[in-house]
């Protein structure tokens, strides 16, 4: 019998009113996605977006969509209150679609909680992200390979994942990769730490078009709880910042402290997530 699932998610645009301000052009959402009150954030220019999952998590036969569009020079950054789960999967898969379009001289940073592969799930997820000419996006993705709280790790059956990033109509990334710990798939995280944390930023902006600033910085983080690295999209469009941590702690640390090194690598104040 083939899972039902729910088949919802999120449609938003932003743009600037009349006063220069970012504002939501339009919204629409459905479960398994609920949106909270936007939020300006003055210090920075942003609109803050929150998006919460008001059910267990992603479930078989799940399909979640997330369509963003950012124009009209407005700033918006978007995060979740927490991680994002998928669950056991007796059969079948879920999926999430992801889908960015930032125009003009606007900016989107999108920057959710961990997605946990937790035991017997099997997740798709497929990326999009179209920037502008003068358009900058920061995009963000972190997983866990389980309930790791739980002693649990590297126990789902298969995540696939594939990422396409183009600039003004190029294409400057493409990512592509499956991992099932059954094979060989999944021996560079597990070998590295037994329960690592995995993050990576992708960041797109005509500021950092040839070299990085922070970069040396960056990599000087490495230790032997840490591995992080980085280089450049393709066409200079960008740079991709990858992080691989052994604990909970140092994760958070460097996660938080490469996305303050970024911002400031692009001339602009990182919005705070307000997670109180």
């Amino acid at each position: 019998m083939k899972p039902l699932g729910i088949h919802g998610g999120v449609h938003l645009g932003c743009r600037t009113n009349e006063d220069g301000l970012p504002y939501l052009s339009s919204q629409r959402f459905s479960p398994p996605i609920h949106l909270s009150k936007p939020y300006f954030d003055e210090d920075t220019g942003s609109l803050l977006i929150n998006l919460s999952c008001p059910t267990a998590g992603l479930l078989s036969g799940d399909r979640m969509v997330c369509d963003i569009e950012v124009s009209e020079s407005a700033s918006m950054v978007v995060t979740t209150p927490g991680a994002t789960r998928s669950h056991c999967m007796r059969s079948g898969v879920a999926k999430v679609d992801q889908k960015f379009r930032v125009q003009d001289d606007s900016f989107l940073e999108f920057n959710p909680g961990s997605l946990i592969l937790q035991k017997s799930t099997s997740l798709e997820q497929r990326t999009s992200v179209e920037v502008g000419e003068e358009a900058g996006v920061l995009f963000v993705e972190k997983m866990l390979p389980g309930r790791i709280a739980h002693g649990e790790s590297f126990l789902f059956k298969r995540f696939s994942n594939r990422l396409r990033i183009q600039k003004n109509k190029q294409l400057v990334l493409l990512e592509s990769f499956t991992l099932e710990p059954e094979n060989d798939s999944v021996n560079p995280w597990r070998n590295s730490f037994p329960t690592p944390f995995y993050g990576c930023f992708y960041l797109v902006s005509p500021k950092v078009s040839n070299e990085l600033p922070g970069r040396q910085e960056i990599h000087n983080m490495k230790n032997e709880n840490l591995i992080v690295g980085s280089t450049t999209m393709h066409h200079k469009a960008g740079w991709m910042v990858k992080v691989l941590a052994g604990d909970p702690y140092e994760f958070r640390k460097a996660m938080r402290e490469i996305r303050e090194i970024l911002y400031q690598a692009i001339g602009r104040l990182p919005t705070s997530f307000r997670r109180y």
